[in-house]
């Protein structure tokens, strides 16, 4: 496969990640002197993060021991597995570098427990431990964070994808067409890898024609990411996709986008753009829950992306770490917080045979009538906590 045949033998052989390499390779040669004990290297899927790792260790004599985190799921697996990794010396004696990669694959809840024995392990580490991501910013990896030297990979340009595709052609003497190139190059998105596997599938010319037979390729973007195409792009068609593959909700996307805007959008001319397309795209949502008519959902989108993009007057360099929004944990909390008086309220509508908004309204009554006759209590069927809540 062209993916192995090409695979990059050094650093120097990495498409257009020259910095993150060299800052990795330092990290490396120089780990005795590092503060942090391990690497948390980066970045979109394809874009060469695993296999730089491999080919620094091949250009400066080291072996790697690599842990695929879907593999071992249990903290105590892990824990053993990196301890004898950690602790053992190769069998030439050459230097070594302890990868975990895919550290997105451990979850929060079903794998709990890892992410701390990860960090246990490598704190008291000897050799380089080098770990991947696509999204390292989730709220589980905080420990890991604190502990590991962030990396950055970041996502490809379509250029650069563009003239390795050619490079790639020609070596292999597969007729290719510029425009197909180009054409290929944005198609996949910064995934270089994904690029040489369509190149594989087009073997006998890499034409318009073969392209256009080629289905997209989809992925299930982080909101993270979409975030960071419709706030940092400086054109419109780029941000215009960013939503498309995000797999939450669009009312959490509304939520996300409302929190973050003033993080990253300094200028109160852009804001006050952006919140307006916003506020639009909210007004269509409301349409749609009105009239279930659904082809406004374009707009939506049109508005969420090109809109708010459109918006800035120009793009903030600096680095903003978005968040999600504690709106809906407050409003739980508030639901929790307000059980109980919905529950009586909805015994205290049957008994009296009004609405359950009439009878929410009538509760605060209650309280006081109960005090002076408890037998109210026994009437409704409420439990002791409810009784409590009504004498508090």
């Amino acid at each position: 496969m062209l993916t192995i045949k090409y695979f990059p033998q050094n650093g120097s052989q990495i498409f257009g990640q020259d910095e993150p390499v060299a800052e990795l390779k330092d990290y490396i040669v120089n780990y005795k002197s590092q503060k942090k004990k391990a690497a948390l290297v980066w970045g979109p899927i394809g874009n060469g993060k695993t296999s730089s790792i491999y080919a620094l260790a091949n250009e400066l004599n080291y072996d790697v021991f690599e842990i695929n985190s879907s593999d071992l799921r249990k903290a105590d697996n892990i824990t053993k597995f990196l301890d004898a990794s950690l602790g053992q010396q190769t069998l030439f004696f050459k230097p070594k570098i302890i990868l975990i990669d895919e550290i997105d694959n451990i979850s929060g809840m079903k794998d709990r427990g890892c992410i701390q024995a990860i960090t246990k392990c490598i704190t008291n580490s000897s050799f380089p431990v080098i770990i991947t991501a696509n999204d390292p910013f989730d709220k589980k990896f905080k420990l890991l964070q604190k502990v590991s030297k962030m990396i950055e990979y970041s996502k490809l340009d379509y250029k650069i994808i563009s003239h390795a595709i050619q490079w790639v052609c020609e070596k292999e003497k597969i007729p290719c067409e510029p425009k197909a190139a180009n054409t290929l190059a944005r198609q996949v998105d910064g995934d270089l890898r994904g690029a040489l596997i369509d190149i594989e599938i087009c073997a006998n010319g890499l034409t318009m024609d073969n392209i256009n037979q080629l289905s997209d390729r989809k992925r299930t973007h982080s909101i993270l990411k979409a975030l960071q195409l419709i706030f940092k792009s400086s054109s419109i068609d780029n941000a215009r996709p960013a939503l498309f593959d995000v797999d939450i909700d669009m009312d959490q996307v509304f939520l996300w986008i409302d929190y973050n805007l003033p993080r990253e959008y300094l200028s109160a001319k852009s804001l006050a753009k952006a919140y307006e397309s916003l506020s639009r795209a909210d007004v269509f949502r409301g349409r749609i829950r009105r009239q279930q008519h659904w082809r406004f959902l374009a707009y939506i989108n049109d508005l969420l992306t090109a809109g708010i993009s459109s918006a800035k007057d120009e793009k903030n360099p600096a680095f903003v770490q978005y968040k999600q929004t504690s709106r809906l944990l407050r409003i739980w909390q508030a639901n929790m917080k307000h059980a109980k008086k919905k529950e009586i309220a909805k015994k205290l509508a049957a008994v009296t045979h009004t609405s359950k908004k009439v009878a929410l309204q009538e509760v605060m009554f209650l309280k006081h009538i109960a005090k002076q006759n408890p037998q109210i209590a026994e009437e409704l069927e409420l439990t002791d906590d409810e009784v409590n809540w009504l004498k508090a």
